[in-house]
């Protein structure tokens, strides 16, 4: 069983143990302090325990408040974030930025170490939005020192980030801009984990041979630098690849490799993700019991340490365990938790305020260059001043009348901007109000529907017999249940500015897990290949999600099929197709185009700008696709 505890081993490289050395073989405190922090540079491959005896050593032999005193401070910081505890790292961190001397360019280094060290605390306590703050704020400033060593670590920090928000693409982004600046083997080392993050996030959207081209760049650099954490995550990030090849051998051995390091380097946050691994790997080698213990025990860890993203990591390790164990009640229900826990790990990390902080990057770089330009015509005015002063008088009458045509060109302007953006305004309250008309009149049609049969049922339980009775209260019931489905449908898709492909795949999974109780000879299955993300309209959203219910329910009562499989594919298009291995549905399609709720379809799919059609399925059955060309 997985031990919390990280090994205390003496020196977990080479390396370390030539700088142990060195710490213990001087008297003089400058030479002391200068070891320690070229150890706290190998923290990635040593233990909680050794970090922290460093740590205190450092502390004792600098002053307050200077660079080496709050760089040690740092490393204590990131020593509570690897034994878990992220509240006291993110304290200590918040209260040494606020230490940093203002414009004093001897604390430069300490300050960048302080922000990126509390970004990847934030990160790991599901505050990815302040993270990214930190993030574009290391951007700024190493631009103005023009910093390409800062810059690469900036761009490595807001991959992660972004990555741990599973915005693949955008991590990716970033990723390649700074593995483009790494041109040095000391940049190469501080900045490994590049390699593996961007392996991750290709293996992510399935793009494999991208992601073996980086993983192994990644476990060839974390071996020669001795990187150990690095190798951890490496090798845990190609057993995943492995596995979706079928190599469970190879897997195995990544694995267990990967736990070797990962006792030498002791990280909670890392044991945790090993622990979903190894968790899917014995859902995919059939030894759910293992899987499903795994997960809980981890699941648990992760709560107790308020690790949204690593929860969700885990419970979708559980899920995949519940599905291949047979258990669909547990599945369908670990299916609502992750649903849960994506919303409140959304919430708390909006798109809006993200993309604002890149925007005033954006704004910050282009003041930044206007400064610099600036700078350098100051170093040449002495230069120029004699030919200024003898055409200041030619131009000094050209200058006023250019000023005025300017002022008048700048109000013409503001003026335009300002008529802009109150039609954008308009424009956009009366797409809102259109949306909201068409989601009222959805709900009047069809609860007003369901309203009218409960009043007419009513009256007949009055009028009729008790046998009658009976069946019209089931059918009462009925109704009933089908109005407060209608109401959770359409209060789901409200709570929401927009809704993506994966949400809508992942609610449609909840509705389709609770309705085939009902037909257990009737095997199901989803296919999902999502490589571009797809964003929805609250009323869009919900026309498909009804499409997709119509087409489902028609294949259950008409088709006389055994077998149902729903695939979500996205790339530059977005298709969802419903099969069915029935009898077809031809020869009743020929007689009755609109029957059996194929007018409903259609007019789903028309209103939100989809196409549907009907294909055969071979050798017997009926596809059903969707599509919206994006």
């Amino acid at each position: 069983m997985w031990m919390f505890l990280p090994l205390f081993i003496s020196g977990q490289t080479q390396r370390i143990d030539k700088l142990r050395k060195e710490l213990y073989s001087t008297n003089v405190e400058a030479q002391k302090v200068s070891v320690l922090l070229s150890l706290f540079q190998e923290a990635r491959s040593m233990t909680s325990d050794s970090l922290l005896s460093y740590v205190t050593m450092a502390e004792k032999l600098t002053k307050p408040n200077t660079p080496e005193y709050l760089i040690a401070n740092t490393y204590k910081g990131l020593y509570f974030l690897r034994i878990g505890d992220g509240s006291n790292a993110l304290l200590l961190l918040d209260k040494l930025v606020n230490q940093i001397p203002k414009d004093d360019s001897r604390f430069f280094n300490a300050y960048m170490q302080i922000l990126h060290a509390r970004a990847v605390a934030c990160v790991r306590n599901n505050r990815n939005k302040d993270a990214i703050q930190d993030g574009y704020t290391m951007l700024k400033l190493s631009d103005v020192k023009n910093s390409s060593a800062w810059k690469s670590r900036a761009n490595l920090l807001l991959g992660y980030a972004n990555m741990e928000l599973l915005k693949y693409n955008v991590a990716i982004d970033y990723l390649h801009k700074c593995i483009s600046l790494l041109n040095s083997d000391s940049l190469i080392a501080v900045n490994v984990y590049a390699y593996s993050n961007i392996a991750s996030c290709f293996n992510n959207i399935n793009q494999l041979d991208s992601a073996f081209k980086y993983i192994e760049l990644a476990i060839k650099y974390g071996h020669q630098f001795e990187i150990l954490s690095s190798l951890s995550n490496s090798l845990n990030i190609r057993a995943d690849m492995y596995l979706k090849q079928k190599q469970n051998k190879l897997a195995m051995v990544d694995l267990e490799e990967a736990l070797h390091y990962r006792k030498q380097a002791g990280d909670i946050i890392y044991i945790i993700s090993d622990m979903a691994q190894l968790s899917e790997f014995y859902a995919s080698i059939g030894q759910t019991k293992k899987g499903i213990q795994l997960a809980n025990a981890g699941i648990e860890t992760a709560r107790e340490k308020k690790m949204l993203a690593k929860q969700i990591y885990l419970m979708n390790a559980l899920a995949e365990n519940y599905k291949v164990a047979g258990l669909r009640n547990e599945y369908e229900q670990v299916l609502l938790n992750i649903i849960a826990l994506k919303d409140s790990l959304y919430q708390k990390n909006s798109a809006d305020d993200i993309a604002g902080f890149e925007a005033k990057y954006q704004l910050q770089k282009k003041e930044n260059i206007i400064i610099r330009q600036e700078n350098k015509l100051a170093q040449n005015r002495y230069t120029t001043i004699g030919i200024i002063a003898l055409l200041t008088f030619i131009f000094i009458a050209s200058g006023l009348l250019y000023r005025n045509a300017q002022l008048k060109r700048q109000h013409k302007y503001e003026q335009q901007l300002m008529e802009q953006e109150l039609l954008a305004k308009e424009n956009l309250n009366k797409a809102m109000e259109t949306e909201r008309k068409r989601i009222a009149a959805d709900m009047h049609d069809n609860l007003g529907a369901y309203a009218a049969a409960i009043t007419n049922q009513i009256k007949l339980i009055k009028d009729k017999s008790v046998v009658y009775d009976f069946i019209v209260i089931k059918n009462l019931e009925s109704n009933a249940a089908s109005m407060v489905s209608q109401l959770s449908d359409t209060i789901w898709v409200l709570k929401n500015q927009e809704l993506t492909l994966t949400n809508l795949a992942d609610r449609f999974k909840s509705w389709m897990q609770k309705l085939m109780k009902s037909y257990p000879g009737i095997d199901y299955h989803f296919k999902e290949t999502i490589e571009k993300e797809y964003n929805f309209s609250p009323v869009n959203a919900l026309h498909i999600y009804y499409a997709l219910t119509e087409c489902v329910n028609n294949a259950l009562q008409h088709s006389g099929c055994n077998e149902i499989v729903i695939s979500f594919v996205s790339n530059n298009s977005v298709e969802i197709v419903v099969s069915d291995n029935g009898k077809g549905m031809h020869p009743f399609f020929s007689r009755i185009p609109d029957g059996n709720g194929i007018g409903h379809i259609k007019h789903r799919t028309y209103e939100c700008g989809w196409k549907v059609r009907w294909d055969d399925n071979q050798p017997h059955g009926t596809n059903v696709v969707l599509s919206y060309t994006t």
